[in-house]
């Protein structure tokens, strides 16, 4: 029987490229050789493509010499689905995605659309309130967009928001470039730093003593959505930052999260409604803030969550029954019957 062979593509020039390479690394060794071929390809940080074998480890050691060129052109008849863990701007925005639809390349995750607008916090937010989904107030400062009138007024409606908020860039994942605020004097610093990331910027409510719990759906229609056991993440940090998911190692996984059935079980209603309404498929991560009083807040959505060691969806779906090269697998085939 003839195997698949499956492009994993990495790196790239956002901000998370080293986490891609992390979670890069845990894929390819997990692939199921029995019945796929893996083929490599790198992105650097100045967005050029190159392939080869152990590429990690190559550029671990300093060995980028080894690379080869990656031929775009004939990537259609180098692989038969392409598997990218990309994180982030250049890859979870919609950008190689689009690369894939045009070569006519089976991938795995999110289409072009669904994948740029859960990126964009300041699109899906407007989108999960219009269709009634539980989030914490918010304001949109886009300064490319808007006129000095309605940046100026949205700042006013910003400084009318119950502090602490969030400051965070639209388009970012991982935590990168978000400050919690508590004081209205340092707002303007804040936002100073997430505009470092993007030129759009959400100012968002905290929701305080709150539990951070995330939840693994996989599926491409109403037909196979699967959910997974909810799981919470236990902080070391004020909040779940880029240093205390992927350097402190302190925070740890509590995985089902400890909280009461009907709570689980409004969350996993909620986050396959969040999952269809954004058209996702393939996989998406959809993460909660919830209330000790039980109240219940979307978050957000990552339609490309992480694969490392520490990452909580291939986690989650462990809890499920589902180990991780299996959920590899499924991944690859909801790729190829899409």
């Amino acid at each position: 029987m003839k195997k698949t062979t499956v492009g994993i593509f990495f790196g790239g020039q956002s901000p998370e490229h080293e986490v891609s390479l992390m979670s890069a690394k845990n894929v390819i060794a997990a692939v199921d050789r029995k019945h796929f071929r893996v083929r490599e390809f790198f992105i650097d940080k100045k967005g050029k493509f190159w392939t080869g074998t152990g590429i990690i480890a190559h550029i671990e050691n300093k060995r980028t010499g080894r690379l080869k060129p990656a031929d775009l052109n004939t990537l259609s008849r180098q692989i038969d689905v392409a598997f990218p863990v990309m994180h982030g701007i250049g890859g979870e925005d919609g950008t190689i995605q689009g690369m894939f639809r045009m070569l006519n390349i089976p991938f795995v995750g999110a289409d072009v659309l669904s994948s740029s607008l859960c990126l964009d916090k300041g699109i899906f937010n407007e989108l999960m309130k219009y269709h009634g989904l539980p989030k914490p107030k918010f304001v949109i400062i886009d300064y490319k967009r808007h006129a000095t009138k309605e940046i100026k007024k949205s700042l006013s409606q910003a400084l009318q928001l119950k502090f602490p908020v969030f400051v965070k860039p639209a388009c970012t994942g991982s935590s990168v470039g978000i400050t919690k605020v508590k004081d209205k004097k340092k707002l303007a610093q804040a936002i100073k730093f997430a505009r470092a990331y993007d030129v759009k910027v959400i100012i968002e409510e905290s929701v305080e003593n709150c539990y951070e719990i995330e939840v693994a759906v996989s599926g491409n229609s109403i037909k196979n959505f699967k959910v997974a056991i909810p799981g919470r993440i236990v902080t070391s940090h004020e909040f779940y930052d880029y240093d205390d998911k992927y350097f402190d190692s302190r925070s740890h996984p509590q995985i089902p999260a400890q909280l009461p059935k009907k709570i689980l079980d409004e969350i996993k209603i909620l986050a396959r409604d969040a999952y269809r309404l954004a058209n996702c498929e393939g996989l998406a991560r959809v993460d909660f803030l919830v209330k000790k009083t039980g109240k219940i807040y979307l978050n957000e959505i990552n339609t490309l969550p992480g694969f490392a060691d520490i990452s909580m969806y291939p986690k989650m779906w462990q809890a499920s029954g589902i180990p991780y090269q299996k959920l590899l697998s499924r991944l690859i085939e909801l790729a190829h019957t899409r």
